[in-house]
């Protein structure tokens, strides 16, 4: 049996967390200026700390690769954490839009066990 090991950082987000493919980035438009995702989630996403301010909701728009169409909404920004990286929180999002953001992050966990699995 393959025994695979999942480290999950301490977050103000409590669902799994994957890096987008960095040939196919998440772009994000948030408060006038467009961002990469640092990483995603069911819940929320990771961007870098100088985009937004903390403690603070606001709208934003981003295009998942697997996605049909762009997914937008509001956000709550999460305190700054120790590497300079800020941490928003999706609010209310629409039900189509929270399945095409769990069938990314599905894709993507499947992608790591498979590359895991590969360089064994």
């Amino acid at each position: 049996m393959n025994d695979i090991t999942v480290h999950a950082a301490i977050s103000g987000r409590t669902a799994y967390q994957v890096v987008p493919d960095p040939d196919d980035p998440i772009i994000l438009q948030i408060e006038g200026k467009l961002s990469r995702v640092l990483d995603i989630s069911a819940n929320g996403f990771t961007l870098p700390g100088e985009i937004v301010a903390q403690g603070r909701r606001y709208p934003f728009s981003l295009d998942l690769p697997t996605g049909q169409v762009p997914i937008s909404g509001y956000v709550d920004v999460l305190p700054e954490n120790e590497t300079g990286q800020i941490q928003c929180l999706f609010v209310n999002l629409a039900p189509e839009e929270a399945e095409s953001v769990h069938r990314y992050v599905l894709i993507r966990q499947k992608e790591a066990i498979r590359s895991l699995r590969a360089s064994r």
